[in-house]
This record gives structure tokens, sequence and C-alpha cells, in this order.
């Protein structure tokens, strides 16, 4: 009962709080236009700049998810939030309902249910439910898990914490023509090529740029044990047949998961097959939590240009625009996260957002102050050495010592830039130039604290590199979480096994 209150708790605080962000954040926006209007001769860059990022995003934005959620959505309702920018605040309230019932409810099941539907709200879902005819006494039942592969069940998928030593984790073996998963060990599926080549065509195009993806299988007995994990990059079609054998009649009494999660720019997606001998269950979601706040960290860039042109200026609205980029910033620290990442993983990582992302766009703006042509050059340079760096050091430990890293499907799905030492490294070095080339060409008490500032958070930010990762649970890399993350999503859309 405890752990229920506290999901619930938990999720009405994240629902109530980023709704309330959301108002904040759209009233520093407007009242930073209404000041900067008022004092038009000083800050037009900055109007006109911020005012059109705005103008545009805002269309895009509201436009889309206008076209996601138009049949979940009254015409009209969806109509009058297009046009007063409100959809996203809509969604939000949206999920702030389904905490509120939450909260409410005093039975447990209820009070779960809802907290899950309030998590997985700011989502697009489809669910099917496919029964099959029922069997007689007489069909054999099999397992489709060989007799001779040992695997312990000391655990159970209600162990949200269970270590990974009980299963091992193979490969799904996937049909290279029908891309559905093949149980039979002696046949071959999809294998993904080692070499150098296909670190520099596949590999790094993955990590770096491309849409990432990773499948889960997961075959659970009769007592809800967990008998055979196995994952792979490529996104099968469907599950093993139902039917193992015609001659005698041969069906499958296992319990079968396929998760596929998909990740792209702005969206998560996640698919989940289920399927025991009575009926199969599907259901699919599309997360839009991320597209709602993605044009967070672009405000706060504006922002800061807008703090800087103020203070060039001697303007007394510094203390708006201060307000207005540290709650945009706020927001996007909360919101570049998966739906299902803990709160403790978000906090951890915001130390080295302060440290390396708002610290560079401070040095970003400065720049900007002198010329457009800077910015694209610092940016460039920064970005191209941060790869460079990251390139060389999976080449190197190729190379040199045999190690491929990111080798594993699951690694590669969750490969965050922010946590890799090269890469911030990279462009840390090109930062810290950057503020030195500027306090030379232009001698001044700002240009000395900026450097400052700049290179004392890159060398700490480096330090806290170092440690963060110990602080971080990941628990989306133990495939029990996996398969619980896939039940909750399943128990939200009313649809389970």
């Amino acid at each position: 009962m405890s752990s229920v209150r506290t999901l619930v708790r938990i999720v009405a605080a994240e629902s109530v709080g980023l709704a309330l962000l959301w108002v904040m954040v759209a009233v520093l926006h407007i009242s930073a236009l209404i000041v900067g209007f008022l004092d038009f001769a000083a800050m037009s860059s900055f109007v006109i700049g911020f005012a059109s990022y705005l103008l545009v995003t805002h269309l895009l934005l509201n436009g889309w998810l206008v076209r996601i959620f138009w049949g979940k959505i009254r015409r009209r309702v969806a109509i009058l939030l297009f046009v007063t920018f409100t959809i996203r605040l809509y969604l939000l309230l949206l999920r702030v309902r389904h905490a509120v019932v939450a909260l409410r409810g005093r039975d447990q099941v209820v009070s779960r249910l809802e907290a899950l539907k309030a998590r997985y709200a700011i989502s697009v879902e489809n669910s099917t439910v496919v029964g099959f005819p029922s069997l007689s006494a007489a069909v054999k039942r099999t397992s489709c898990v060989p007799l001779s592969v040992e695997t312990s069940t000391n655990g159970s998928q209600g162990d949200s914490e269970a270590p990974l030593r009980p299963w091992v984790v193979t490969e799904t073996n996937v049909d290279a023509d029908t891309k559905l998963i093949k149980m039979s060990s002696d046949e071959m599926g999809e294998r993904e090529p080692k070499s150098l080549s296909h670190l520099f065509t596949r590999d790094l195009s993955e990590l770096i740029a491309g849409r990432k993806m990773l499948s889960f299988h997961f075959i659970l007995d009769a007592n809800n044990d967990i008998i055979h994990v196995s994952n792979t990059s490529t996104l099968p079609n469907g599950l093993p047949d139902r039917v193992r054998s015609t001659s005698p009649l041969t069906i499958c009494n296992d319990t079968h998961y396929l998760v596929n999660l998909a990740r792209a720019l702005g969206m998560r997606f996640v698919a989940i097959a289920a399927r025991n001998e009575k009926s199969c269950v599907t259901v699919t979601q599309t997360n839009c939590s991320p597209f709602l706040w993605c044009y967070t960290l672009y405000s706060t860039a504006l922002l800061v240009y807008g703090l800087l042109v103020n203070l060039h200026y001697d303007g007394r609205a510094t203390g708006l625009y201060h307000a207005g980029w540290m709650c945009t910033a706020a927001a996007w620290f909360l919101t570049c996260r998966s739906v299902d990442e803990p709160w403790t993983d978000t906090f951890a990582k915001i130390p080295l957002h302060l440290c390396f992302t708002v610290c560079r766009i401070f040095l970003l703006c400065a720049v900007a102050m002198g010329g457009l042509g800077n910015v694209a050059i610092l940016y460039l340079s920064a970005k191209a050495l941060g790869y460079l760096a990251l390139v060389g050091e999976i080449v190197y430990k190729k190379l040199r010592r045999n190690v491929r890293l990111w080798g594993d499907v699951v690694d590669r799905y969750f490969f965050d830039k922010t946590l890799v030492m090269s890469y911030q490294g990279g462009e840390s070095v090109v930062c810290c130039g950057w503020a030195v080339w500027f306090h030379v060409c232009r001698p001044s008490e700002h240009s000395f604290v900026l450097l400052v500032a700049v290179v004392l958070c890159q060398a700490a930010g480096m330090i806290y590199l170092n440690f963060v990762k110990r602080f971080l649970k990941e628990p989306l890399k133990n495939p029990v979480r996996i398969l619980m993350m896939a039940k909750d999503r399943m128990k939200a859309a009313e649809k389970s096994i």
C-alpha cells in the first residue's frame, strides 16, 4: 500500500509542478516581450528574434499537436486551443486530472491505475485484444524454451530491482525475411557485423544522429517466472507462432512479451505485444512529452541574449530576464528525460547541464554581441571537436584494445553524449579557447568574469562527470524493469494478459 501511495504522490507532484511551470514560462516570455517593446530602440534585435521564434515555434508545435490529438479532442475545443496556443497546457492539465483522481481514490488498485494514466497521459495510444478459440484438454501444450536451457527463477517480474544475474540475456533471433522472432537456435537470424567499417557506417550514425531502436523478448512460464530474455536493435514484427506443431496439434503454453522501443527527435515510441494461450494484447504508445518542451532550450538562449543586451544598455529589466532564462532552463532540465526515467537520475544530471549547456549558452550569447558569424564558427567548431574526440576514442579502443565501445544494443539505445568524457572534453577545450579569445579581443570586466566562469564551469563539469555515473540508477538497463514498464503501460491502457 505504501509503495502505491508513494507512486501516486510522485506522479501528482510531477503533474502539478510541470503544469505550473508551463504557466510561469508563458508569463515570463510574454513579460519579456512586453518589456522589450517598451524599450524597442535598445532591444529591437532581441524583440524581433524572440517574437519571431515564439510565433513560428508555437504555431508549429500547436499545429502538430492538434493534428496528432485531433480525434481525441472535440473539434471546437481543439480549434480554440490552437488559436490560443494552449493545447500543451490542456494536455498537462489532463495529467493533473488523473493525478487528482489517484490522490482521492481510496482503492489501491484504482489509485495505481489513475497514477499510471497520469504518467502516460501525453501519449497517442492504440490497443487491441484478440481472443483465441478455446482448446480441448487433448491438445498438447509445451514451452517455447528448450528444456536444456538452464534458467533461474529466483527473481520475478514483481521485483523491480532484481539483478541481471538470474537471467542470461541473449540475442533475439529475428527471421531476416518475415522479421518474426524465431525460437529455434539452429536457425540463423539477423546478426550485426562487428567490423571496423560497420563501426563507421552504422554504429556512429546510430549513436550520434540515427533513430535508436531496442527490442526485448520475454518468456514467462506458468508460475509467472522469467525463463527467457533476449534483445536486439532490430524491431521484430511479431512473436513466434503460437502453434508449435500441427501433427499432433501442439500449442505454446508460455506467456510471451515483445517490447519494441524507439527514439526519434522529440518522440518516444513503445509497442508492446503480450500473448498467452488464451489471447493476444497489443498496446502502442507515442509519447509526446519531450515534444511539448522542445522549444525551451532555444528560448533559454534567446533570453540570455536579451539579458546581455539589457545589461549592455543599462536597462532596468535585468531581474525579469534573469527570472525568464532561469525558469525556462529549469523547464528544460526537468523535461529532457524519458517518462520512465526516475527523478533521481534527472536531478543527478542537472549539474552537468549547468556546467556545460548553460555556461556555453552564455558564451555563445556573449560572442553574438559582436556578430552572428562568430557564433556559427564557435558552435560548429565545438561540435566538430566533440564528435572528433568521440570518434577518436571509439577507434582507439577498437584498434588498440579491441574493445567495442557501446557495442551492446542496450548501451547504444541509452547512449547520452552528455555523459561521455571524450565528447564533453572536446567541446570544453573549444569553449575555453573562445573565452580566452573573446577576452583578448574585447578586454573588459564582463569578458574577464565570463572567461573565469567558463573555465571554472568546464573544469567542474569534467570533475563531476567522473562521479555522476555512480549516482545514476539507469533502471531501464535492467530487463526486469523493462517488463514492469510494459505491464504498467498495458494497465494504463486498461489492457492486460
